[in-house]
Parts: structure tokens; C-alpha cells; sequence
């Protein structure tokens, strides 16, 4: 096995070898390391869902790393159905970017697809044992049997004094119309409601006509307007096999068997909504860029997440959404909090059996675990897009302009791939709010000066409601209300939970009916949020549960436990 035999490659040397024309044997371009080494300048297949297709060499920011790892990515964006099939016929790429558990890690591993790196971790990887310890040590004693063949992402370090810019998945509600009314009380759900529907009734259509909601949702990400915000605010987190984690506790409590869980709860909610004419009917069958498109044009005036706000142009200045405090208990995932061991097996970077240079591309994920690495990925280039400035990292030239003027100078400079920030984000383990040596977030754009430099007039007349002008920006009147014990957010103690994540699959027949089940509820939703009262929703509910369990359905809760217990145990040994 070749180790440590790729040194660093400067812009001097790289440019020395292309205008040299220095070749290896086999005819491919290499270039002159910094120990006299020729350094072969190769190109890794690079696979995933969230993939951009094309070649990195297109962008600034793959020029870097060809420049920095004699590297070229060739990224191509594929479906999950499609990776599937490359999968079962042994024609994997590269480098496989897996999301959302859609593809079993524990079935390529089983089927010698994968390579495994604990040969090349051995000598190498100081930046994947440093800062991924957790993560590495799941990846081969939980799930690789005791050899590493995965790299989970989002592995994420907790910074309490950076809150979001205002918070992450509750239900956001239109501000200026809360102050039109003069800031009533929201104690209880069926004032919230009550509320909700004083604010329709005062503003009934928009500018252009169309009818107003107070709640809406979409139908092309299955359950999740009911599974998450609600849930969320009542202190639960969603898992895998249709559980919900309790946020106390950390044990499981099944979404759809128990009667008084928070997904009836939250079906409940929606249900009062749709009887006061507050809960818009075309939730049930428009996707989610319509959903967003109803928040942006004031249609809709609670929104679920807080990346989606109206649009100012179309709404007034002061249009926009934050977490009124009051109705609900939680408000979970305010700031960064610690996740050391990622998105596990589900969201994870693996390297195909295929790959003629697995040890590059274990370089390059090394790399990606850098300081320099993730930065690179999430902010752009050092020099050109930000630098050290008096002893502080800070934005400069065309990403500042396009930061500082809300992408009107230089518009899709981070989004249209020209630059590459952004595009290559998922090949860095490391979440975006990371602390690199230099104190700040991994996207600088995150750190506390850049979200100061984006408070508006109606964030700070949000933050002197609530604090009298102690927060400077909404998610610091949320992290104040925490801390003077007014609101809950994530359980602080790591054990809590832990075992959850370190969950093995159930059987593929319990997968098979779980899934039947989540099927079913999906196409029952709009159903039992249309029941005409009370009893036609009690009773609607104890059908959808009845007919739930006559798919077999003990069998999911009865692995889904087994699998916990043992868990539990493998939770023991990270402690």
C-alpha cells in the first residue's frame, strides 16, 4: 500500500510542471512536489444526490484542490434509484456520497463493495482521528464489525454563544401582524390558534388577490410538516422505523401507535386549524416549492423552518417570521449543539472497492477535515474570497459584495457553481458551524459579526420586545429565554440519546411493513385533518392506528425495541 507519498502541491510547482510538460509512464500529467517527487495528477468519480454534475476544475474552488492535491473531481449528480442499481451490479464510483440511509451502508460492506481504511488510518488521517474520534470509532465497531469502510458527516461541535440567526424548526409566525394586534396571549394552542385566526381575518388576501392561511404544508417529503415542527416543539426529535425521541428521556416512543403521541397531537392541531378556515386545503397535494412560494407572497403566515421568510418586496419592510414564545415548551436546536457522531451511517462518505487510488481519496477526505479544507468548501478561497485581516479571518472581494448585498452584486456567486462554494460541502465531514484554530465558524458567514452585519430593523424590534435590546438578533432572545429557564432546547447531557443513534437496521421485512405504514399515513393525512369535529377525528385516528397494526406492525415495534436494548449497551462503551 502506497502511504505518504503525495506532498503538498504549490500553485508554483503546478504551473512549473503544466508548462514543463512533465508526464508519468502511462501519459497522464503529473506534477512537482515540494521533495522532488512526481506527483500524478488523477481524477476521482465523485457520486451523490446532492451532487452538482461537471468537472471540478470548472470552479475556483476545484482548481484549489487540484492545485493543493494534484486531484480533479468529476462529480456527477444521481438519483438514489439509479445508485441502487450501480450498487447491486458492482459499478460504484470513486468516492459515494450516501444520504439519508437510502442505500445501506451495512449491505455494501457485506457485499465487498466498499474499501476499508483502518491500513491507511493507521499512518495517516491526523485531522479524521482528532476531530472525528466518535464517528470513526461507530463506523468500525458498531456497524463495520471492526474495520472503518464509512465517514460520517455532519460531525458537530457545540457552541452555545453562537446561536442561529433565528433558531431552526418550529413554526415561524409574521411578526408585524403579532404587533398589529398588540402582542396577545399566546399561553395555550387555542389561543395561538385564536390568534392565528384574528391575523387572517384582518388580512383575509394579498396584495394580489390570492385567499390568506394561517398554516399550510406540502406532500412531496412525506410526513414531515407534521412530524417535525410540532414534534420538535414539544421536545421530541424524529428517528428512523417511524420513532420519535424523546428529548427527556432519550428512550423511543413509536409516531404512530400511541394515541396521544405528538404526531396525533400535532394531526390534532392541524385538524382545529382546518375547523376555524385558518389551515389551507391545497396542503395535502402541492410540493414544497410551492409552499414556499405561498410564505414568500404572504399567503401563508406560519411557516415551519426558519430558511424560508416572506418576501419584502412583495410583503413590507417588516414582514417577517420568528418564534413567538409562549405556546410551546421547545425550541430545539437553537445553536450548535454537540453531534460527534454525525449523521452515522446514514449521511456518510464511502470509498468504492473500484477505486484504483483509494489512498487519494482518503487524502482528500483528510484534507476536507482540515481547517483549510472545510473553510475552503463552505467560505471559498483563502486570498480570494477571504483572508486574514488584522489577525481576524474575514470576507473580502466578491464574496463580501455578494454576502453584504443579500446576492444582488455578483448574484449566485455561492449558488450557481461558477465558484464552487457550496458545491463540494458534503466531502467535508465537518459541520458548517465548526470552530476552526482561529475561533470562528468553518462558514465564516455563520460567525457572530457576519450575522450582526444582517440584523434588520425588524429583527432588533423583535429582539427589544422580548429583552429590551439585551439580544442583538432573534436567536438570542431564544437562547435568553433558555437560559432564564422560560423555554427548553436539545437535553445538554451527551449520554441522553446516544443510544438512539447507534441503532442497527431492522429486519427487511420490518422495514418493508414500516414503511407501509408511513405510506399509509401519508395518504390518510388529509382525512384526519378534515374531520369535521372532535369525535370523526378520534375516531379517524383510532382507525388509521387499527389498521396500522393489522400490517404486522408488532413486528417493527418489537425489532425496533430489541435493536434498542442492544444499543443501549454499545451506548455504554462512548461514555
Amino acid at each position: 500500500m502506497r502511504r505518504n507519498l503525495w506532498k503538498k502541491v504549490t500553485s508554483a510547482t503546478l504551473c512549473a510542471a503544466m508548462v514543463g510538460g512533465i508526464m508519468v509512464s502511462n501519459g497522464a500529467l503529473a506534477v512537482q512536489a515540494e521533495e522532488g517527487e512526481e506527483k500524478e495528477v488523477i481524477t476521482l468519480r465523485v457520486m451523490g444526490e446532492t451532487g452538482m454534475d461537471g468537472i471540478s476544475t470548472d470552479d475556483a474552488v476545484g482548481r484549489y484542490i487540484k492545485e493543493k492535491l494534484g486531484i480533479v473531481l468529476e462529480y456527477t449528480n444521481v438519483s438514489t434509484d439509479r445508485l441502487k442499481v450501480m450498487a447491486s451490479g458492482g459499478d460504484l464510483p470513486d468516492i459515494v456520497e450516501l444520504h439519508n440511509g437510502d442505500i445501506d451502508v451495512k449491505n455494501l460492506i457485506d457485499a465487498g463493495s466498499l474499501w476499508a481504511m483502518d491500513d491507511w488510518l493507521a499512518e495517516n488521517g491526523d485531522n479524521l482521528k482528532e476531530k472525528l474520534p466518535d464517528a470513526l470509532k461507530y463506523s468500525k465497531d458498531i456497524i463495520g464489525g471492526g474495520s472503518t469502510y464509512f465517514i460520517p458527516t455532519n460531525v458537530q461541535t457545540e457552541n452555545k454563544d453562537l446561536p442561529n440567526k433565528n433558531g431552526f424548526v418550529v413554526f415561524f409566525t409574521r411578526w408585524d401582524y403579532y404587533k398589529e394586534l398588540g402582542y396577545p396571549d399566546v399561553s395555550t394552542e387555542d389561543k395561538y390558534l385564536d390568534v392565528l385566526k384574528q391575523m387572517v381575518d384582518a388580512h383575509p388576501t394579498t396584495a394580489d388577490g390570492k385567499k390568506v392561511y394561517a398554516l399550510s404544508g406540502w406532500s412531496d417529503w412525506g410526513i414531515w410538516p407534521y412530524m417535525i415542527s410540532y414534534p420538535f416543539d414539544m421536545g421530541y426529535t424524529n428517528s428512523g422505523n417511524n420513532q420519535f425521541i424523546n428529548n427527556e428521556t432519550g428512550e423511543f416512543e413509536d409516531m404512530f401507535t400511541v394515541e396521544d403521541g405528538p404526531l396525533w397531537k400535532a394531526l390534532s392541531f392541524y385538524n382545529k386549524a382546518y375547523r376555524m378556515g385558518i389551515m389551507d386545503p391545497e396542503a395535502f397535494t402541492m410540493k414544497n416549492s410551492q409552499y414556499d412560494d405561498k410564505i414568500k407572497n404572504g399567503e401563508v403566515l406560519v411557516c415551519n423552518y426558519n430558511w424560508t421568510q416572506p418576501d419584502k418586496n412583495i410583503c413590507g419592510e417588516d414582514a417577517a417570521m420568528y418564534m413567538i414564545p409562549g405556546t410551546f415548551p421547545y425550541a430545539m436546536q437553537i445553536y450548535p449543539y454537540a453531534n460527534p457522531l454525525g449523521y452515522q451511517a446514514a449521511n456518510a462518505l464511502v470509498i468504492s472497492a473500484n477505486c484504483e487510488y483509494p489512498e487519494r481519496a482518503m487524502e482528500l477526505i483528510e484534507f476536507m477535515t482540515s481547517d483549510e479544507g472545510a473553510r475552503l468548501v463552505r467560505t471559498g478561497v483563502p486570498g480570494e474570497d477571504w483572508d486574514v485581516v488584522d489577525g481576524e479571518p474575514e470576507l473580502i472581494g466578491k464574496r463580501l459584495e455578494n454576502f453584504t448585498s443579500n446576492d444582488k452584486e455578483y448574484s449566485g456567486y455561492t449558488t450557481d457553481g461558477v465558484q464552487g462554494i457550496g458545491k463540494y460541502k458534503w466531502l467535508s465531514p465537518l459541520w458548517e458551524t465548526n470552530q476552526c484554530a482561529d475561533g470562528e465558524p468553518v462558514d465564516l458567514t455563520l460567525s457572530k459579526k457576519y450575522v450582526l452585519s444582517s440584523v434588520t430593523e425588524i429583527d432588533k424590534d423583535f429582539c427589544n420586545y422580548y429583552t429590551d435590546g439585551k439580544a442583538q438578533y432573534p436567536g438570542e432572545v431564544y437562547k435568553q429565554l433558555v437560559d432564564e429557564g422560560k423555554l427548553k432546547t436539545n437535553n445538554e447531557d451527551p449520554a441522553v440519546g446516544l443510544a438512539a443513534t447507534l441503532m442497527q437496521p431492522i429486519s427487511d421485512e420490518a422495514t418493508r411493513i414500516g414503511n407501509k405504514a408511513s405510506e399509509y399515513v401519508q395518504a390518510n393525512i388529509a382525512k384526519i385533518i378534515t374531520c369535521e369535529d372532535d369525535d370523526a377525528f378520534a375516531a379517524q385516528r383510532e382507525k388509521m392506528i387499527s389498521d396500522i397494526n393489522a400490517m404486522g406492525y408488532d413486528q417493527v415495534l418489537e425489532e425496533v425495541q430489541a435493536n434498542f436494548e442492544d444499543a443501549k449497551a454499545a451506548a455504554e462503551t462512548f461514555k
